[in-house]
């Protein structure tokens, strides 16, 4: 494992204590676990908008088209 010195302001790291304790984990570990779950959401939005950039949305539209359109099932509605 590597260090590195992180400097944070003062609120941030009392919240981030508070989270840690609640969640029965050092800060430390707290932080590691919030940095962690950062880089898979970037990854994850990463992913999906280079899949968005190489959808084919005609065939997409296409698709849905053969959807039929019927009112959705009781408990589905907005």
């Amino acid at each position: 494992m590597s260090a590195y010195p992180l400097e944070l302001p003062a609120e941030l790291i009392e919240e981030a204590q508070k989270l840690a304790s609640k969640n029965q984990m050092s800060l430390e570990q707290w932080l590691i676990s919030a940095i962690d779950a950062k880089i898979a959401v970037e990854k994850t939005r990463q992913l999906l908008q280079s899949h968005a950039q190489n959808a084919d949305y005609a065939k997409f539209d296409a698709l849905l088209a053969k959807v039929p359109d019927v009112p959705p099932v009781e408990g589905d509605e907005i």
